[in-house]
């Protein structure tokens, strides 16, 4: 039916059968796919790598700023090999990207250790005032 010409009367039977054949298997093979996105387990897998990433995200980002190093990991992901290759288990090609980052001004250290002693002051009064009541 694709690309044939409407004013084409007469079709070879085995000619048709042949396109029916290829659009189940095109048929089927959407089916699969959509079957294999929507799976629970393949979402649950999916999303769970997502988080994984963001945490390793922030965590190589926090690492960068305690240590006062001036590059952060922005992304990592696998390239595909060319179609048609042998892949072997370990054999993935990881891309990054860095970013430079200048170093922590010291007003914003200062500021985040004014506010940690301010909480544990805090947190220590009110367990003081707790342990006297009782």
């Amino acid at each position: 039916m694709e690309g044939r010409d409407p004013a084409e009367a007469r079709r070879d039977p085995a000619g048709v059968q042949a396109e029916i054949e290829r659009t189940q298997r095109r048929l089927a093979w959407a089916v699969d796919e959509i079957v294999d996105r929507t799976s629970p387990r393949n979402v649950a897998r999916r999303g769970w790598q997502r988080m994984r990433d963001t945490g390793v995200h922030l965590a190589g980002g926090a690492r960068a700023m305690a240590t006062g190093d001036g590059t952060i990991r922005l992304e990592s992901h696998v390239v595909e090999p060319p179609e048609g290759s042998v892949l072997l288990k370990g054999d993935d090609e990881v891309v990054s990207t860095y970013a430079s980052r200048s170093a922590v001004p010291t007003e914003a250290v200062l500021l985040g250790l004014g506010a940690g002693l301010v909480v544990t002051v805090g947190l220590v009064v009110m367990w003081r005032r707790r342990s006297k009541r009782r």
